[in-house]
């Protein structure tokens, strides 16, 4: 028997019967949930019929996956697995730097998701819900990037803080330089001056 072919994309109205009856499968809050519809990633099968959804909450640079619901228990890591890769494109195309959630899955964790301790969970923004439960996050290759682009600037900034140091040495020292040469000929203009007030009438006759 094949598998069927499963295709990722984001919730639209008509998702909406399926997904109230797979919230409600999983105990979720299918009220609520069905006002935030927009935030929900799914997973369809040939037939059209929803067999997977995730919602993710956008803030900032951030998002939060949250209210998983499977249809199909035996095909739940393929399921997640079309998620993920729909997710990847939705990470790329808002530029998400870390990604957060409670979801228990084991397949979460393989992705990257851990455990977040107290200093990481500092930086949770506060439109994501605070509760009891463990918070797992994942920094992703956005974060990377853009870190490794402020270490760049960084270096760049502290080459021309150098090279404007050693512009102003040179500066300096060629100021220095240009009165030295102007005190010489100063000097040797008034001694020229004394000897012509002594001696020059003496020098033309």
């Amino acid at each position: 028997m094949t598998e069927p072919r499963l295709v990722a994309r984001r919730a639209t109205v008509e998702d909406l019967p399926p997904l109230l009856a797979l919230w409600r499968l999983e105990q979720l809050p299918a009220v609520a949930l069905e006002k935030r519809f927009t935030e929900f990633q799914v997973v369809c099968d040939d037939t059209g019929q929803v067999l997977a959804a995730l919602g993710l909450q956008l803030a900032g640079a951030q998002g939060w996956l949250h209210s998983e619901a499977i249809a199909k228990p035996e095909l739940s890591d393929a399921l997640r697995a079309r998620l993920w890769q729909r997710l990847q494109i939705i990470i790329q195309n808002h530029a998400l730097e870390r990604l957060w959630t409670q979801l228990t899955s084991g397949f979460w964790r393989e992705q990257g998701f851990e455990r977040a301790n107290e200093e990481l969970l500092k930086l949770r923004p506060a439109a994501f819900p605070l509760n009891d439960q463990d918070w797992l996050a994942v920094t992703l290759r956005a974060a990377n990037a853009a870190a490794a682009l402020e270490r760049e600037f960084a270096e760049i900034k502290a080459l021309q803080a150098q090279e404007k140091q050693k512009t102003q040495a040179r500066i300096h020292w060629m100021k220095r330089a240009a009165l030295g040469v102007t005190i010489f000929v100063f000097v040797l203009v008034v001694v020229w001056a004394v000897i012509m007030v002594k001696y020059g009438r003496r020098m033309f006759q």
